[in-house]
């Protein structure tokens, strides 16, 4: 289902996907930080080495208001550090970057794989927020997925090609609704199952 980037090959792959989604929607490719923990999404079903298939990234910063590489803050950014909750938790709080799935996967209940990356980090790093600028159709379904912890903040970012959402999620207040994780889990088991089934249909009949 996903894959914490390690090795060289791993960050070579996330690279090659996240650079071809840069190219092919002319968006700006920020710096791969020295200190982010990367992801690969990986299509379930195809989770062995020999059959992976990687269909999104994603990358955590450790969020820091005078980084001059932040992703989130600063000119031509947003001010993220001006809203107090923020400032207080900001050695609890990350950036959420190079957020992107393959095309082909939206709408079609993927994007819950994203829940196992967030469930992942949080109990790994133990975040209060997640910050990021997001395209509006991304904001949409973080909004459907994960409910009230998501908030907008401030209007809306445009640019040549491109309109990103200012976007807090209080992760910390999610996780503590156990009820509602453990749904969201389930439902991407559920798809895990569901499309490793139809990859082993696939496979037997193609046998036939």
């Amino acid at each position: 289902m996903y894959e914490i980037v390690r090795t060289s090959r791993q960050q070579k792959e996330f690279e090659e996907t996240w650079e071809y989604f840069c190219n092919k929607y002319n968006w700006y490719n920020d710096p791969y930080a020295k200190n982010g923990i990367r992801y690969n999404l990986l299509l379930p079903g195809t989770e062995t080495k020999r059959r992976k298939k990687i269909i999104g990234t994603i990358e955590f910063i450790p969020y820091n208001p005078t980084n001059p590489h932040s992703t989130v803050e600063g000119p031509n950014r947003f001010g993220f550090s001006t809203y107090e909750e923020i400032r207080l938790h900001q050695h609890r709080t990350w950036e959420i970057d190079k957020l992107c799935l393959h095309k082909e996967y939206h709408r079609r209940g993927f994007f819950h794989i994203f829940m196992h990356v967030f469930h992942n980090h949080a109990k790994t790093n133990s975040p209060k927020y997640y910050l990021a600028l997001v395209e509006k159709k991304f904001f949409r379904m973080l909004k459907i997925s994960f409910g009230l912890g998501v908030e907008q903040k401030g209007e809306e970012l445009t640019g040549p090609g491109t309109t990103l959402v200012p976007v807090v999620f209080d992760i910390e207040k999610m996780m503590q609704d156990e009820e509602t994780v453990r749904k969201l889990l389930e439902m991407s088991n559920h798809l895990q199952k569901k499309s490793s089934n139809k990859g082993f249909l696939k496979k037997i009949f193609s046998m036939v």
